[in-house]
């Protein structure tokens, strides 16, 4: 056996006693994989997800997973790899829903001792463990800036449509996990998550206002609107839109619906950065049940409290302006 299929046996060792540990609900030791402070650190950390997991009904009643090995460099000993992680689980939380996640990118280190591999780092996207939860209550809806389409010069829609939130989840189970080609991926531009919501609201019949800079349209990488792919932007469009494209009111959870919009605060700067669609949603007002479809992380059929938010609120997409034709006489 090579060095580098030895590695990846050492890492799929170590992935398969983490998923055992959140598949059985005890706790497991990476002493047989991993050695060093900072993997000790690591085990402690699982080990406090693990007590969460428990709480939140977020352990594994079945699991698959699989590691797309991107990189391997070995050089005197040690090693470092790149690799992205997918899965297929079924939580204890939503016993009869599969809950899938791919692309997440982790990277590690290794080295030998002896004639053994060990993890001596383990770096991923930690969206299970972001910072102490600090649940906000529902904020009210800011309308003191200066939105295009509230300005006097603007005629107002002569149309609201309905929101085809059938339409919105189709387009959100069909992409989840993948990309559409029709748009930039904005992973490594910091994040995906915005650009997709977009693109649910735009498959469910939200058409593009054309409003240069200040309103919500995607043609490109270069000529797009930050409200297509920003979180406070798209916040602030649909929030105090009143022309073209989609309308929205921040609700309590009790008030959400199949194809609206959850966005989550990870940071502690008290700025939003998360954009989720949520996809189910079966006791109107017990968030434990909300299931969403997400990039970056992907995720599709995915429990809202599998996240550990410091600030969340609820967009409900009360439907979209459009601007009629000008009849001919």
């Amino acid at each position: 056996m090579g060095e580098a299929e030895d590695i990846r046996d050492r890492i799929r060792g170590y992935f398969e006693r983490r998923y055992y540990g959140l598949g059985c609900g005890r706790m497991v030791s990476f002493g047989e994989y991993c050695i060093g402070t900072e993997m000790e650190a690591e085990e402690k950390k699982y080990s406090s997800e693990l007590e969460r997991a428990k709480a939140l009904g977020l352990c594994y009643r079945d699991y698959r997973f699989s590691l797309d090995f991107i990189r391997i460099i070995v050089k005197c000993g040690r090693a470092g790899v790149k690799l992205k992680e997918r899965h297929r689980v079924v939580f204890e939380l939503t016993r009869d829903t599969v809950s899938a996640m791919g692309g997440m990118l982790h990277t590690l280190r290794l080295r030998k001792t002896g004639n053994r591999w060990y993890i001596t780092s383990h770096r991923y996207r930690d969206e299970m463990g972001e910072g102490p939860p600090r649940r906000w209550p529902v904020l009210r809806p800011r309308l003191d800036w200066c939105h295009p389409m509230l300005h006097k010069d603007h005629p107002p829609v002569l149309r609201v449509d309905q929101y085809n939130r059938s339409a919105a989840l189709e387009y959100a189970h069909r992409w989840a996990l993948g990309r559409n080609p029709k748009y930039y991926d904005f992973e490594n531009l910091g994040g995906d998550c915005t650009n997709f919501c977009s693109q649910v609201l735009h498959a469910g019949g939200c058409p593009m206002n054309n409003t240069k800079g200040t309103g919500w349209y995607y043609y490109s990488l270069n000529n797009r609107s930050p409200s297509w792919t920003g979180v406070e932007f798209f916040y602030r469009f649909v929030i105090g839109n009143r022309g073209t494209g989609p309308r929205g009111q921040e609700v309590s959870p009790s008030d959400i619906d199949l194809g609206d919009v959850i966005q989550l605060d990870f940071s502690h700067d008290d700025a939003f950065n998360h954009c989720l669609i949520v996809v189910a949603n079966p006791e109107p007002g017990n968030i434990n049940r909300i299931l969403i479809s997400c990039h970056t992380v992907d995720r599709d059929n995915y429990p809202l409290v599998f996240y550990n938010w410091r600030g969340i609120r609820y967009i409900h997409i009360t439907g979209y302006g459009r601007q009629l034709r000008q009849i001919q006489l």
